[in-house]
């Protein structure tokens, strides 16, 4: 019985119409119920204070920088992707376009004049540098 009931499962999930609904809903899902996350690290030297921005796969032209105010930043990434998938066989062709925005403030740890905010973006990271304020007492 226990092997009837697992075969029968198999069966029913190895249909592969079945297989494509159930991957486009959990698509859909995803995209529609998961906010784009970006992950953020912050680093700290005597000089520098550093931000990073995990962005992988991501264009130059779709990252965005804005100062707010003195003590924050607006990040802004646009995911813009087509696929196209082309059948010669069956002469059909399937194409899907997916567009999302992601935002995301950074607090800065101290007001900062926007002219001492150097940014760039290397290997799938944004990389933001801004001059280190604080002073670091040496403790011996």
């Amino acid at each position: 019985m226990k092997k009837d009931l697992s075969h029968m499962l198999d069966s029913f999930f190895d249909d592969r119409s079945l297989k494509k609904l159930l991957y486009t809903l959990d698509e859909y899902v995803h995209r529609t119920f998961s906010p784009i996350y970006i992950p953020i690290d912050v680093r700290e030297t005597k000089e520098q204070y550093i931000i990073i921005a995990h962005l992988p796969n991501v264009k130059r032209e779709n990252v965005h920088l804005q100062f707010i105010d003195d003590t924050r930043l607006l990040l802004s990434v646009v995911y813009d992707e087509q696929t196209e998938t082309i059948d010669d066989e069956k002469k059909m062709i399937h194409r899907q376009r997916t567009y999302e925005r992601a935002t995301k403030s950074i607090f800065l740890p101290y007001p900062v004049r926007e002219s001492d905010i150097q940014a760039s973006l290397q290997d799938g990271k944004l990389i933001i540098r801004l001059p280190q304020k604080k002073t670091f007492i040496p403790i011996e």
